[in-house]
């Protein structure tokens, strides 16, 4: 399954509409692709923090965002 969600980043005054594409398929974990620096590489521990506080788990299933 794969699910677009359109946002934007803003640069000053101005602002870049960005797409966020996410994929769920078999396995496990997650995997964030399409890093531009390390804040970004530690999103992964914010979105498990995220999900668990909001009273979600993580799904068996192996989740890639791009």
């Amino acid at each position: 399954m794969l699910t677009k969600v359109f946002g934007s980043a803003v640069f000053g005054v101005e602002a870049t509409t960005i797409t966020v594409e996410v994929n769920i398929d078999k396995g496990v974990g997650y995997h964030l692709v399409g890093l531009p620096d390390n804040a970004v590489k530690e999103s992964s521990y914010r979105i498990a923090a995220a999900l668990k506080n909001n009273g979600y788990q993580l799904p068996g299933k192996k989740i890639t965002i791009n």
